[in-house]
């Protein structure tokens, strides 16, 4: 199940969406295969503009986030919250902790 607000489901199809025309953009342009070649620069190259758009993408999303009133005992109190959320989490965010895991994943596939 996916829990999110807002556009926050957007966080992964921006994602592998930028993955999959960047791939593609390789493969139509200079016959690279991402998944076939022996370099390693390809599917780096994929995962980190994955991780940009998806950071662009939430950051413009977000510019303006939701005012919510809570009523207090001292009175009403305004809280700023984020309008797209993924798992509770900021959409900006996603990009990081994603290419974060890869990345670990990538050591340990190194150093295994």
């Amino acid at each position: 199940m996916i829990i999110y607000r807002g556009l926050g489901f957007l966080a992964l199809i921006c994602y592998v969406g930028a993955g999959v025309l960047i791939a593609s953009l390789l493969n139509w342009g200079f016959g690279i295969d991402v998944l076939m070649t022996k370099a390693w620069w390809p599917l780096h190259l994929t995962f980190v503009f994955g991780a940009a758009v998806t950071f662009i993408v939430g950051f413009y999303l977000n510019r303006q986030p939701v005012e919510e009133m809570i009523y207090e005992k001292s009175g009403p109190v305004t809280v700023l919250k984020p309008r797209h959320t993924l798992y509770f989490i900021r959409m900006e965010y996603w990009g990081p902790i994603i290419l974060a895991i890869y990345l670990f994943a990538c050591f340990g596939y190194q150093f295994k």
